[in-house]
């Protein structure tokens, strides 16, 4: 995004390979995401999960994008001449290529075709592209809706928080997840809010940190030893976790300070993947890719489940032949994660969507920093100038584009 080592001072949510973005279509009148279903069908719908999130891929520096689905790469959006949207499997036509620009007359960007010169459009209930661009605005936000574990490089823990103050722990479960938005005031400044109660991390002064119903400001900077120092604008202190576990801040500069911003991604699951589940001998979701609840009855009947892997259970059993397989741990990513992810997600009563996280879906991302002032993208106004393009301006901050 912003620059090949920069992240986005929008979102701070970066892809792995330069020039490229993970990102939700949104049109915000419907309130609907732009979605490419198990068959590689585009469609609008109200979730926010795997299968709604695109990866935009800049192919040159105009600011011309393919934009392919996230969890079926090969699925491209498309549009024809007479206004028809849908996926295909070329990245090479000229039909396939779009621009992004600001919307001059609504809250939003406008998505072009290259080709046609149409705008992409939805009614409501159907998906085409129109000559003219009103009522043509979409929202483009991160995929990880600016949601991180927020972990010590040190230590292996998490930023953990409960209703009333916050600690470290290895968990990445709820209390670990954290919601880092910027302050739409100033550029380069953040939030960190606790997506589980809520409430905002704050540096007391005196090296405290603790939760608060009261936004407090910090900033993004990357550090040394290969991740980034979290500062705090009021006291100056930089986030630390020292070899205990405790969570304050200091102004030292041993290592303690540096933390890792690990994205976490909405769950999906590819017609690949369910029938590589069927491959591997649960033969009750042989038709899965048609009724995809049939895998969640599956998976459940085995041990996987939202609690866990059930003792004693066929699940339980993998988990071992895994273990010594691997030296003893699962592998993130293999088998058995896989498996175990889907247990836990679950389809839910919204599940039209997919669920269950691929295990390592987080292994083809990093992370992280912010697009600071004064470093040439900045101008008086704290806009983002569109001039300065060349460089693959991160998509997901076009709030703040001039």
């Amino acid at each position: 995004m912003a620059r090949e080592n920069e992240a986005s001072c929008d979102a701070i949510f970066v892809a792995k390979r330069p020039g490229q973005e993970l990102l939700f279509i949104s049109h915000p009148n419907y309130d609907r995401r732009l979605s490419c279903n198990i068959f590689g069908h585009i469609w609008m719908c109200g979730n926010w999960k795997g299968w709604e999130v695109w990866r935009f891929v800049k192919i040159d520096d105009d600011g011309t994008f393919i934009i392919t689905s996230w969890t079926h790469d090969r699925k491209v959006l498309c549009s024809d001449r007479d206004g028809r949207v849908f996926t295909t499997e070329n990245k090479e036509g000229t039909w396939e290529k779009w621009k992004v620009s600001l919307h001059q007359k609504s809250h939003g960007v406008r998505i072009q075709s290259v080709e046609h010169g149409r705008y992409l459009a939805f009614s409501g209930k159907d998906m085409y592209t129109m000559v003219k661009d009103e009522d043509t605005a979409w929202h483009l936000e991160p995929a990880n809706l600016n949601r991180f574990f927020i972990s010590s490089k040190c230590h292996d823990k998490r930023i953990s928080s409960s209703n009333d103050h916050p600690f470290t722990h290895h968990n990445r479960k709820g209390w670990e997840k954290w919601v880092i938005e910027p302050t739409g005031a100033t550029i380069g400044q953040f939030v960190i809010r606790s997506l589980k109660h809520g409430k905002y991390l704050v540096s007391s002064g005196g090296g405290k940190i603790i939760v608060s119903e009261f936004q407090h400001y910090w900033t993004i900077c990357s550090s040394p030893y290969g991740g980034v120092f979290l500062q705090s604008v009021d006291t100056g202190g930089r986030l630390s976790c020292n070899e205990h576990g405790h969570v304050c801040t200091t102004d030292a500069s041993e290592g303690w300070e540096t933390f890792c911003l690990e994205p976490i991604m909405p769950g999906t699951i590819s017609e690949k993947q369910i029938w590589s589940l069927v491959g591997i001998g649960i033969t009750s979701i042989v038709l899965a890719v048609a009724t995809p609840f049939a895998v969640m009855g599956a998976i459940g009947a085995i041990g996987f489940g939202a609690e866990g892997i059930a003792a004693g259970s066929m699940a339980a059993g993998m988990m071992s032949a895994e273990a010594i397989a691997s030296g003893g741990g699962v592998i993130a990513g293999g088998t058995v994660a896989t498996l175990q992810s889907v247990g836990a997600v679950g389809l839910g009563a919204a599940g039209a969507s997919a669920a269950a996280a691929a295990g390592a879906a987080i292994g083809g991302l990093s992370s992280f920093g912010v697009v600071l002032a004064g470093q040439g993208l900045v101008n008086g106004q704290n806009k983002i100038n569109l001039d300065e393009y060349a460089k693959h301006l991160p998509l997901c901050s076009w709030r703040i584009w001039k």
